[in-house]
């Protein structure tokens, strides 16, 4: 309809089985390039990705910031307990980026203003990092 604003759905990049800091330029690359025009919101699928290398997360977090400076949000799936789960706990990025659990629970959810005071219904705030 004219004058209604169209989204499209959140693009969906899956990341290598291992990122580390050779290749961590690469895969934030790859998650910038994925905001072509009408895209807001890309997933980082990186359920299947081992890390153990703290820089490559500033790559990623350089990502992040990219989008959020462009309107855009890229919303990290990061399966708790793994390597790059605890990485990014120990590095205390959580509460700056929107990770969730699951691929499906990054595609179902809102898009908060910003992950760390995301407001739900009954104006409850809550941390998308979950």
């Amino acid at each position: 309809m004219p004058g209604q604003e169209t989204c499209a759905p959140p693009v969906i990049v899956t990341l290598p089985a291992q990122i580390n800091a050779a290749t961590a330029e690469q895969a934030a690359e790859q998650i910038s390039a994925a905001f072509t025009p009408g895209v807001t919101v890309v997933i980082a699928d990186l359920t299947c990705t081992a890390c153990r290398d703290c820089s490559a997360i500033r790559h990623l977090l350089r990502a992040h910031r990219k989008a959020t400076v462009r309107g855009g949000q890229v919303r990290f799936a990061i399966r708790p307990g793994g390597p790059l789960h605890r990485i990014t706990e120990f590095a205390d990025t959580h509460p700056l980026l929107a990770v969730y659990p699951t691929l499906q629970r990054a595609v179902k959810a809102d898009y908060p203003a910003h992950p760390a005071v995301a407001r739900r219904p009954g104006g409850h705030h809550h941390l998308s990092a979950i």
